[in-house]
């Protein structure tokens, strides 16, 4: 069975052979965490040429890590069993999430960029050229719904915020595909906000661009993957924070570093009401605070929202009183008009688990309450690990139920299926291949797509197909970390603009067939 091999042997995390989560759990919490954060913020990030201390030089920080990474099993008794089973640091720092560089024309490891025309969309017979090399597959026009939003939202209607919504495994869980999709949405159309983000780190390497986000630490933690309770009440991101008495807390703020993320207006904290349940308090800019029973005679979906007395740069704050609170994440936005994007990434997570794991009347709950305009639905790296007939059998069910659910708990919602990307293994004689399960896996996902009126957006063939992985990995600077799955900020730079050209192309031809171009203009004259 798929879902029995899988939480026999998780294959996604920070390397192939990545420590499992207990003991990902025990390292982590032996570390100063701050510090880590510095040292790999340190590391990844291009900084210019100037006397240094030698301490403070890439070297002696790569050498530093890969010291306290090798000596904890040796000063920690309890990690001996471990030694073999810890990632090398080198790929936990690569994995940190960044901003990368913009990317040029031409796709590394692609095809050539080439161009696609639509006369209609500007109203004259001049075309509109869009990269269209690998458009989004949609011969049912199922995202039609969220074209329309964003074309109020493009004709800046007031309070005109188009919602996305993005599921998928441990490729995003640091943000950094889906945060160059958001950016470039939100250059285009608007920046209503950041999204949902969890309340705290359930994996030393999970975080969002941006947007400050600095959580307390010591939250127990369930995710989707092997989750300690039976409930299935995983909120809408798939991860549940449990926390006993005050002292947790987590702050949301503005972004320090580019364009976007730099004003949230209100904060909507997603948690769950049950009986007996403690007390969080939220505050905007550290005055204001309101006190939040999660206290219910049922167990059921709670929301609490905070606005801030102004526009701007606001922080907010999450902090627990007193008693047993369960919280989820909340949702940081602005007032519009713009686009916001949620980023759910869950490591070692595979499309079956929304089935088996998470419960279908809580999961229905949380996406009714966040309302989203498109639900991406983006996993497949897991299931190539594990791709017999009968398990593909299986996946083809869980996909379609999927489907099935988002859509009963969101009648004429648009959804779109975004493959795994290309995933390479070494074969003999050191030559990189592409893993022979992963066009299987894709293929699978296109026709569950166009047979449940789905769009379809093939990233393995957008990328470049066959044998991509081993031409990013032989870059100058490498595209792909060496665990030849998970992309480094370049190459998540890369895929990110992939999604985000195929939608704008997808928009752009919307325009020229359903002739809205003259809508938008009306508005943007009111």
């Amino acid at each position: 069975m798929l879902r029995l091999g899988l939480n026999n042997r998780e294959s996604d995390g920070p390397s192939i052979a990545a420590v499992k989560s207990e003991a990902q759990a025990a390292v982590f919490k032996s570390v100063d965490e701050a510090a880590l954060d510095k040292a790999v913020d340190a590391a990844s990030v291009d900084e210019p040429k100037r006397a240094r201390h030698i301490l403070l030089t890439k070297p002696a920080q790569t050498i530093l890590l890969v010291f306290i990474f090798a000596s904890l099993p040796v000063f920690v008794p309890r990690l001996e069993r471990f030694r073999e089973m810890l990632p090398h640091p080198r790929e936990l720092v690569s994995f940190k999430g960044s901003e990368a560089p913009q990317t040029g024309g031409d796709i590394p490891g692609g095809s050539q960029a080439s161009a696609d025309q639509t006369f209609a969309s500007t109203g004259s017979s001049a075309p509109v050229i869009v990269g269209a090399d690998h458009p989004v597959e949609d011969p049912a026009n199922a995202l039609d719904s969220f074209y329309s939003s964003l074309a109020r939202t493009d004709a800046r209607a007031p309070g005109a915020i188009t919602r996305v919504t993005h599921y998928g495994d441990s490729p995003i869980t640091n943000d950094g595909i889906t945060s160059t999709v958001r950016r470039l949405m939100q250059t285009r159309f608007g920046d209503a906000g950041h999204g949902f983000i969890l309340v705290d780190r359930p994996w030393a390497w999970y975080g969002h661009d941006a947007i400050s986000f600095t959580p307390s630490g010591g939250w127990n933690s369930d995710a989707l993957m092997n989750p300690k309770i039976n409930d299935g009440a995983l909120g809408l991101g798939g991860v549940t924070f449990r926390a006993s008495g005050p002292g947790k807390y987590t702050r949301f703020g503005p972004a320090s570093q580019g364009e976007t993320g730099k004003n949230f207006s209100r904060m909507d904290v997603y948690y769950l009401q049950q009986p007996g349940g403690g007390q969080f308090s939220v505050d905007v800019n550290d005055s204001d605070a309101q006190i939040v029973s999660t206290r219910n005679d049922v167990v059921r979906s709670g929301f609490f929202e905070v606005k801030a007395r102004q526009a701007g740069a606001n922080s907010f704050d999450i902090k627990t009183v007193g008693g047993e609170v369960r919280l989820f994440g909340a949702v940081l936005e602005n007032d519009g008009p713009g686009v916001v994007y949620d980023s759910l990434g869950v490591n070692g997570a595979y499309a079956g688990l929304l089935v088996s794991t998470m419960n279908q009347a809580h999961w229905m709950e949380q996406l009714q309450h966040r309302k989203p305009n498109l639900v991406v639905i983006n996993y497949g790296t897991n299931e190539s690990q594990y791709a017999t007939p009968e398990q593909l059998e299986r996946y083809d069910k869980d996909l379609r139920e999927v489907v099935r659910r988002v859509r009963e708990a969101l009648p004429g919602i648009s959804i779109m299926i975004v493959s795994p990307m290309d995933r390479g293994q070494m074969a003999p004689g050191g030559k990189i291949i592409t893993k022979p399960s992963i066009p299987m896996i894709v293929e699978l996902q296109r026709r569950v797509a166009l047979e449940t009126n789905c769009a379809f957006f093939n990233t393995y063939a957008a990328m470049g197909g066959d044998g991509t992985m081993a031409k990013w990995a032989a870059m100058p600077k490498r595209l792909v970390r060496s665990d030849l799955t998970h992309p480094t900020a370049e190459g998540a730079e890369i895929v990110g603009r992939l999604i985000y050209e195929a939608l704008f192309d997808g928009y752009t031809k919307y325009r020229g067939r359903t002739g809205s171009q003259s809508l938008i203009a009306q508005d943007k004259s009111n």
